[in-house]
């Protein structure tokens, strides 16, 4: 940012300012976790069958099915999808995790290290759950 801007650098924001910071302590407001679960069930069966559309779900089907696949994974996304820490919560070495992932990548064509293809394998197993 410059000057230009209206903002000099290190200059502190008016304490009432919605700037950067904790969202509680800005607004009071504690942020709810927004349910993708709510959300795709809300869609139309035909709206549902068209995100699933162009992905080959017997690929996603025996991960999905995988018990201990998922556990991984599950661990993976509530750990920020940070492989190290997700490696010592689930006592595996972090290049075992990284196998698991990368033979997840080779079987859906997902990565789940990107988010937004993360993204798309939670909605697709939720998507596979409602079927």
């Amino acid at each position: 940012m410059s000057e230009q801007d209206g903002i000099k650098r290190g200059a502190k924001q008016p304490e009432n300012s919605n700037w950067g910071g904790d969202m509680l302590e800005r607004t009071g407001v504690k942020p709810e976790k927004i349910s993708l679960i709510e959300i795709i069930s809300q869609l139309t069966k035909s709206q549902r069958e068209k995100l699933i559309a162009g992905y080959d779900l017997r690929n996603f089907a025996r991960i999905f099915e995988d018990s201990d696949t998922m556990a991984m994974v599950d661990g993976f996304l509530e750990n920020d999808m940070n492989i190290s820490e997700t490696a010592k919560k689930l006592y595996m070495h972090r290049n075992t995790l990284i196998y698991r992932l990368n033979k997840i990548y080779v079987e859906t064509g997902l990565d789940l290290r990107k988010f937004d293809m993360a993204l798309t394998f939670d909605i697709l197993r939720i998507l596979y759950t409602m079927r």
